[in-house]
């Protein structure tokens, strides 16, 4: 079971370097499975895209072989490709309009459902964490999976379609030269892999500077009137200006790491075309082949290496996209301290406001070498008004704190109109009980 103060253990830890995993990323697959139209209607559209692009190649080889016989026979094949090119932009608005639909859908849900995990938390994990931090995740990282499961998950699966049917339409065109090219592809996909990890570990590490940064604002902004009464706008801004520059140097180190992948794969791809070029060219000169027919095959081998190309920049966005959901999940692995039991009393009715503390110890989580409470024990009859009074720090808060349960006491008992609270639904509890804080949250309201 995942404790609160293990999400800070591992915030501090998420800058080791790990293996890149998918499988963080696979746990929010079942959001986009709520919309089995949308990505059914979105895979034809994807489809049709793929194979309009693959006929691109037929028609250009055509035209180069027998189009020049006659005028009639040019005018057929460009009509042709007019044709294809319209098959193709409508498939791609098609594709591009339900994929980022999807995404737009996926990332609704998914904020949602980490921000009703963070409602039913108890005050302990927010004692111990910073929201400017839990705001970052609910919005930059849910933007970043948003992203992956949307458009780059479509553009990489694009890329396997025409990577394969262009691999395939290669070893049908031309079987020589197809062994070169598949011979250049493991020279292609080892860098894939090795940049992608120090990619995604550069890209969790730029996210969590992010997410320091806007704590500290998110602290310091809702404290203003403490911060201006100690005069501190300068240590305020200095810190936060450090922040920031952490925060930019990380994510410049991560840019850098995805523009050297990208630079290395677009070399590989192109040296690897023009070597298969010049052997495509001795072959025709040789009368092994057609023109048209090596027209064809260098097509289809631009679109091989062109896929590669782009699942290189797209598995670097999932990697990133990963470790955005990797610290979503840690705080849905997160179990709430205070919690329903499986079969809860109910309290009486109707309602007599009663309250007993019998012995009850208790300390803060976060100090738990400082007992607030020791040995305490009083009764609250119904219809009684008691005051406690004392110094600051004495424990009166913690009192009302809890009588409802927002903690359990170390030690002794704490009941409610006879029913003792850990045996009761703190919702059902908290109903019960009308509060009025000497501090006021002003929510955003008319």
């Amino acid at each position: 079971m995942t404790t609160t103060a293990s999400l800070a253990d591992e915030t501090t830890a998420s800058s080791k370097p790990r293996r890149p995993r998918l499988r963080p990323l696979l746990t929010f697959l079942p959001f986009m499975l709520r919309q089995p139209g949308m990505l059914a209607a979105a895979g034809l559209a994807l489809l049709v895209a793929s194979l309009a692009t693959l006929a691109v190649p037929q028609a250009i080889r055509r035209m180069i072989d027998f189009g020049f016989a006659s005028d009639g026979m040019i005018t057929q094949y460009f009509g042709m490709l007019v044709v294809i090119a319209a098959i193709l932009a409508v498939a791609s608005a098609a594709r591009f309009y339900l994929v980022t639909t999807i995404g737009e859908r996926v990332v609704a849900d998914i904020r949602t459902t980490v921000f009703d995990h963070l409602a039913t938390l108890s005050p302990s994990f927010f004692d111990q964490s910073r929201t400017g931090e839990l705001v970052s995740r609910l919005t930059a990282d849910t933007t970043q999976i948003k992203s992956a499961l949307g458009v780059s998950v479509s553009i990489a699966l694009r890329n396997i379609i025409m990577f394969a049917g262009a691999v395939t339409m290669m070893v049908i065109t031309s079987p020589q030269l197809s062994l070169y090219v598949v011979g250049a592809i493991p020279l292609l996909v080892l860098p894939l892999v090795a940049f992608g990890r120090n990619v995604r570990r550069r890209s969790r590490a730029a996210q969590d500077r992010l997410a320091d940064a806007t704590a500290y604002a998110s602290e310091n902004i809702q404290a203003v009137r403490t911060m201006q009464s100690f005069t501190a706008e300068a240590t305020v801004t200095r810190r936060f200006n450090a922040a920031a520059e952490e925060a930019f140097a990380s994510a410049r180190d991560a840019n850098k790491a995805r523009a050297i992948l990208t630079a290395v794969i677009i070399f590989l791809v192109f040296a690897s075309v023009v070597a298969v070029l010049w052997a495509g060219a001795q072959q025709v000169l040789a009368g092994t082949i057609t023109a048209g027919r090596l027209s064809q095959f260098v097509l289809y081998a631009v679109f091989a290496a062109s896929s590669l190309s782009q699942l290189s920049e797209v598995w670097s966005e999932i990697s990133q996209a990963s470790g955005s959901a990797e610290r979503l999940g840690e705080i849905l692995a997160i179990t709430p301290d205070i919690k329903a039991p499986e079969r809860p009393l109910a309290l009486p009715e109707p309602p007599r406001g009663e309250v007993a503390f019998v012995a009850v110890r208790f300390a803060y989580p976060s100090r738990a070498d400082a007992r607030v409470l020791d040995d305490v024990t009083f009764e609250v009859a119904a219809g009684e008004k008691v005051a406690i009074v004392g110094p600051s720090g004495s424990g009166k808060s913690t009192l009302f704190a809890l009588v409802q349960r927002f903690y359990d006491p170390q030690g002794g008992v704490i009941r409610f109109d006879g029913v003792p609270l850990n045996e009761v639904d703190p919702r059902a509890l908290r109903s019960r009980i009308a509060l009025v804080p000497q501090d006021v949250a002003i929510f955003a309201a008319s």
